[in-house]
């Protein structure tokens, strides 16, 4: 990511991959898609952001795969505002795509909601690539609640609903990059992911952080649904990445995703943090790039 132009290459990602828009009778749901016409493998690729819902900011490494598989991703869309209403209409995109070996790869909250899509779902989906993410089982020791209380409890929705409606618009995009330094190691992908916020301003809005917070807040009504049965469609076809450093999630919520997913290929030794898929992307697209190798 050194020695380039961040807003050039989003003019390119925009141009292979320009938003588009699916009508469904619940809502519209915008999205952008890649068809590999002559892909490596034929996968398709779904990338699932984390808690700020910018897919966008990640278009850097998306990009890295173009040339390999189909790609498709998405900002959250707004008609949506509970995770299995989401995961719904999700589920027809990709029926009306006709799209084939769906991985999902979701990072963070993308990683919780791939797990619903995944329970809700499985017949439309080959694997799932998390990372830096837990899990909604409630097989947890007391840390582990304490833990995953500090994310979604009601007291805290009901706090931050109230903030999304009361902060100036104006300084939405200056404390998403000061989010984005204290979760970063790097100084580089710092500056580098603060350029591209710049370029995606427009999206970070009251009204977009507000939708943000109740698919976040919803997440209350998963927690404890989720049992190993419920994903055994995947075994072998599960990858999940953690990263010491990233202390966003307890060891504790770590160990659950990898009980509630027995059969999965676990890598703990990437650098980086939360945002690791960022400060070490060749490690992260190599290990995406040989899990799929050696499963299709």
């Amino acid at each position: 990511m050194e020695n380039i132009n961040i807003k050039d290459e989003f003019e390119k990602f925009n141009s292979l991959m320009p938003i588009q828009c699916a009508h469904f009778k619940e809502g519209d749901f915008p999205y952008r898609y890649y068809k590999n016409v002559s892909p490596v493998k034929d996968v398709t690729l779904v990338f699932l952001a984390g808690g700020t819902g910018l897919a966008d900011a990640f278009f850097l490494l998306f990009s890295s795969f173009i040339d390999k598989y189909n790609l498709l991703t998405f900002n959250y869309p707004k008609s949506f505002n509970t995770n299995a209403k989401l995961a719904d209409a999700f589920a027809k995109l990709l029926r009306q795509l006709d799209v084939h070996n769906v991985y999902l790869v979701g990072q963070s909250y993308g990683g919780l909601f791939a797990q619903v899509m995944a329970k809700r779902h499985p017949k439309l989906l080959k694997g799932l690539i998390l990372s830096g993410t837990c899990s909604m089982y409630n097989d947890l020791t007391y840390d582990g609640i304490t833990n995953i209380i500090k994310f979604i409890n009601p007291k805290k929705l009901k706090k931050n609903l109230k903030i999304d409606k009361l902060i100036p618009s104006q300084l939405l995009p200056p404390f998403l990059k000061i989010a984005v330094k204290k979760v970063s190691s790097e100084n580089k992908t710092s500056q580098n992911l603060s350029t591209v916020i710049g370029l995606l301003k427009g999206s970070i809005t009251n009204e977009y952080w507000y939708h943000m917070d109740l698919l976040l807040g919803d997440l209350m009504n998963e927690y404890g649904t989720h049992k190993p049965n419920d994903f055994v469609t995947f075994q072998n076809e599960v990858m999940l990445i953690f990263s010491e450093q990233d202390t966003i999630f307890s060891d504790e919520l770590k160990d659950a995703l990898i009980r509630l997913m027995p059969d999965s290929s676990v890598i703990h030794n990437i650098n980086g943090g939360h945002l690791a898929l960022i400060v070490n992307p060749q490690n992260y697209i190599n290990m995406i790039n040989t899990f799929i190798s050696e499963r299709n």
